[in-house]
This record gives C-alpha cells, sequence and structure tokens, in this order.
C-alpha cells in the first residue's frame, strides 16, 4: 500500500484502504487494528461465486492473509505485487457506475456525511447498489511484542479504523446520510474518509470518493 505512489498510483487513481483482520489474535499478539467486523467483511466476500482470481478461477475457498481485493471483483495474494499493479491499473480504467459528491461536517468525534450520488447510464441502475464509508488512518506505526513478528515495527498505510453499514442507495439521483466515529488516539489531520458504491449481489465497486474531514 505505502509503495502505490511511487509505482504511479496514486489517490487520483487507486484509493487503497487495508482491513485488519482478527482472527490471527490468538497467536500471541493481538492487533490493535484487527475487528471482528473486518473479518466478517472478508467472509461476506468469501460468500461470493463472482468473486475471481487473476486467472479467471471464480469463487474462494476459506479465507487468508495477506488477501487483495482490487475493485470488489478479483482476489489474490498482497504479495504478488506485479499482479496488484495490473490489477489497479485495469479497474482505474473502467468507467465509474455513480457520480458522488460528499460533503463531511465535523462535530467533535463524529463526522457528518452528506452524501449525493447519481447514476451514470445503466451500469447505474441494478445490481442492488449500496454506499459504504469507512474513516481511515493515512498511516500507523505498530511494534510487535510477541507472535511471528516479535522484534518488528510494521510500517502501515490506510489502516480503516471505522467502518459504516452497507446502506441501500437511491434509485435515481438522491442523498444519503452517514454518521462516522472517530478513535480517540486519532487526529482528524491524520484522517481519510473514504465512500464507495459498492454491489451487494456482484461486490463490485461502482464508484468511490475521498473528503477530508
Amino acid at each position: 500500500m505505502r509503495e502505490l505512489p511511487a509505482r504511479g498510483l496514486g489517490m487520483d487513481r487507486v484509493v487503497p484502504l487495508t482491513f485488519h483482520v482478527d482472527y490471527w489474535d490468538r497467536l500471541g499478539w493481538k492487533d490493535p487494528f484487527a475487528s471482528g467486523a473486518f473479518t466478517e467483511r472478508q467472509e461476506w466476500y468469501a460468500r461470493s461465486n463472482k468473486l475471481r482470481s487473476p486467472d479467471g478461477a471464480s469463487g474462494l475457498d476459506g479465507l487468508y492473509t495477506p488477501q487483495m481485493i482490487v475493485d470488489g471483483s478479483v482476489q489474490f495474494s498482497g504479495q504478488r505485487r506485479q499482479t496488484a499493479v495490473h490489477e489497479m491499473e485495469a479497474a482505474a480504467a473502467r468507467p465509474p457506475a455513480f457520480d458522488l459528491t460528499v460533503r463531511a461536517a465535523v462535530k467533535g468525534a463524529t463526522v457528518d456525511l452528506a452524501v449525493q450520488s447519481t447514476p451514470i447510464g445503466e451500469a447505474g441502475r441494478g445490481k442492488d447498489w449500496r454506499l459504504v464509508a469507512a474513516l481511515a488512518a493515512k498511516k500507523a506505526h505498530t511494534a510487535v511484542a510477541h507472535g511471528e513478528n516479535a522484534g518488528e515495527t510494521l510500517e502501515e498505510a490506510a489502516v480503516v479504523r471505522a467502518l459504516s453499514d452497507r446502506i441501500a442507495m437511491p434509485a435515481q439521483r438522491g442523498s444519503t446520510r452517514i454518521q462516522l466515529s472517530k478513535p480517540g488516539d486519532l487526529a482528524w489531520s491524520d484522517v481519510e474518509i473514504v465512500v464507495f458504491a459498492q454491489s451487494e449481489t456482484t461486490r463490485e465497486i461502482g464508484a468511490v470518493r475521498v473528503a477530508q474531514p
């Protein structure tokens, strides 16, 4: 994730999010950013028979890490850097299904989002679209005391700290309001808000917008 801008894949082309799952916490070190909700999200992807591998195989047999999912459509090991760049470039070339605009208003430790969505052609109609908002730390540094990475300091990027429910989108042009709460250890200056449209049926991403709180 940290390497993407140097590879020509800045935020204008790729919007990364990292979700820390909690099923490795039993191995001697608890990830401070792990959440059962993020494990459930990975399981939600695994239940889809639309998710494919770069070689075209569909479906997913069980959970694993590090897993990368691009555009909600293709999954592979996050260690496959060249595959990741290829799939991201292909996804960035596809037109969006929606035009999204986001206004963010901070009130103490919460941010209220006003999201305006407009379907673009037939792509934005049907497919059971949902809006999702994520509050992410731009970067993080984590010292690992135990487990297989004991003694290392992890340099992390785009770490999701709060995630909204998947909210049904208006069938036509319309507004949706979403509220997120910021963890107390984060400053608003270190936060990015990412709002995206995603199909409940196929898992594909229809549009994404980044907002600064």
